[in-house]
């Protein structure tokens, strides 16, 4: 098995750690030897896994190391990877066995994603570098999802959808075919999304509208 650690030891690194399980009960993969986080001291248990130590910490390791970067927010997630510059480490793409990944010669998923259990993939889809996508979430055809977005519990996205770089795209979201969503947005939970957005707005209600 290879070492991997987890960086970010709240409820979605926990997560996380337990989806790390879940793949290790269906083939043996990955030993998580623990988290790094900034706001724990070294040695704090964390659902029984040690804290490692912070983001400095990680500038230290000196053998082959997978990360995880178990952190939802992406800005937050897009400051923590550029400041990680230890070549030791890499990034491996995190998969939920409990998934339905669409067409693997097709779908296309860049290093560092993490996607969670009770998804439904289809064809012709890419998630760059570093995309989260939570728990029951279904991705039409032809849908390209930019670095660092983040996709939360239950979002819809129909086919031909275009989503931006360090987008958040709340619970239980719907987007429509056809709709291009522009960079760093949010899209708040529920909202329905039947136009194209700019980038750097918010997007609330049904449906959504921008929001200061």
């Amino acid at each position: 098995m290879n070492d991997i650690a987890i960086f970010g030891a709240g409820g979605f690194g926990r997560e996380t750690a337990l989806m790390i399980r879940q793949i290790n009960q269906v083939q043996q993969q990955w030993n998580l030897i623990g988290f790094f986080d900034d706001g724990f001291p070294k040695g704090t248990l964390v659902d029984g896994i040690k804290i490692l130590g912070n983001l400095s910490d990680l500038h230290q390791v000196s053998d082959k190391l997978a990360l995880v970067v178990a952190v939802a927010d992406p800005l937050v997630r897009k400051s923590m990877v550029s400041k990680i510059k230890n070549e030791n480490i890499h990034f491996p793409v995190m998969k939920h066995p409990y998934n339905h990944l669409g067409d693997d010669a097709m779908n296309q998923f860049g290093r560092g994603s993490i996607i969670a259990a009770g998804n439904i993939f289809t064809i012709n889809i890419q998630l760059k570098e570093f995309v989260i996508v939570n728990l029951a979430c279904t991705i039409g055809h032809d849908v390209r999802v930019g670095s660092f977005s983040t996709l939360m519990p239950g979002s819809c996205i129909s086919g031909n959808v275009d989503v931006g770089e360090s987008t958040l795209i709340g619970s239980g979201v719907r987007v429509i075919q056809n709709i291009t969503i522009g960079n760093n947005c949010k899209i708040g939970a529920g909202a329905v999304v039947i136009k194209d957005s700019r980038s750097n707005v918010t997007l609330v209600g049904v449906p959504a509208i921008e929001v200061l």
